[in-house]
């Protein structure tokens, strides 16, 4: 650590429902855009569209289920090989980087991270987006030198949409001074900084600790975070539905339901009553409310 520099983080970024929200929407976002440019590089490059098909008769449904499970794979793989990039970049300035996984917000967190050891703002941001240039950089290359390997494709979209948080803390980095040094944490970072940079200097929101937390703000961003989950999944859902050829089916019943996915002669589909959700949405809050009020009366 830098002689000059306080002994106590003067920021801890923390990972809350909120910021879970936002990075799920923009990653989300990202998904789409980086497999459509993907897809418009792998067209230009080889002057072929990709196709992706979804019929599965006969036999075909097993095919389906195999090309399934090699997109988890792939998936697995691409999540384990950019946090091996994280751990990298860590171990090139000096530091030590372990690596984990669990849920966060209903959300899966996989890690790299290095507690203890702190890096220039600078070798830091490098460290937060090597996974990102490195990985769709060496995709794009292979892409263009084997033009059967079009499921790079994916590759490229998924590594571009998890690297929503490291992004989004690269940018938040670049508007600090120079002078600060940060660690890493499993949910977050640390920011440390000389005594002449005050916390004002910084981007991040302020916090007041002795603001108590409203629990029906909470519960309404863990909502519209689950709204956003189930719309990033029903895009997902589609082509596994099809691709298994899963019978029409309901959930909840003609009156009341939540989500329906016809599969018939005439084509698929899926679809959401967004007056359930707001139904449900409403009646949690009213929940919450109810249960505040009675701890108040209780104290």
């Amino acid at each position: 650590m830098n002689i000059a520099t306080r002994n106590e983080p003067i920021y801890v970024f923390r990972l809350t429902p909120k910021i879970s929200l936002i990075w799920t929407t923009l990653g989300s976002l990202l998904l789409i855009l980086a497999a459509s440019s993907a897809g418009w590089y792998y067209s230009i490059i080889h002057d072929r569209a990709v196709i992706f098909s979804l019929e599965s008769a006969g036999s075909g449904a097993w095919r389906g289920i195999l090309a399934f499970v090699i997109l988890l794979v792939i998936t697995f793989v691409t999540i384990i090989v950019h946090e091996l990039v994280h751990g990298i970049a860590f171990a090139a300035f000096g530091g030590s980087p372990r690596y984990g996984f669990k849920f966060k917000y209903f959300l899966p967190l996989a890690y790299a991270t290095s507690p203890g050891n702190l890096f220039r703002r600078n070798a830091f941001i490098f460290i937060a987006l090597a996974p990102l240039i490195v990985l769709d950089i060496a995709c794009l290359l292979l892409l263009a030198i084997f033009p059967q390997a079009s499921w790079l494709i994916w590759v490229i979209a998924f590594n571009t949409s998890g690297a929503i948080g490291d992004i989004w803390i690269a940018v938040q980095l670049l508007r600090c001074p120079q002078s600060i040094r940060v660690e890493d944490r499993e949910e977050g970072i640390a920011i440390y900084a000389p005594p002449n940079v005050t916390r004002r200097e910084l981007p991040f929101a302020r916090t007041d600790k002795n603001r108590k937390r409203s629990g029906a703000k909470a519960l309404l961003n863990l909502a519209f975070m689950a709204l956003a989950l189930v719309l990033i999944f029903s895009f997902l859902l589609v082509p596994v539905l099809k691709t298994l050829e899963v019978p029409s089916f309901i959930i909840g019943n003609n009156y009341f339901w939540i989500f329906r996915w016809i599969n018939n002669t005439k084509g698929f589909s899926i679809e959401f009553n967004w007056i359930s959700f707001v139904i449900v949405i409403l009646t949690l809050l009213l929940l919450s409310f109810l249960t505040n009020m009675v701890r108040r009366r209780n104290i």
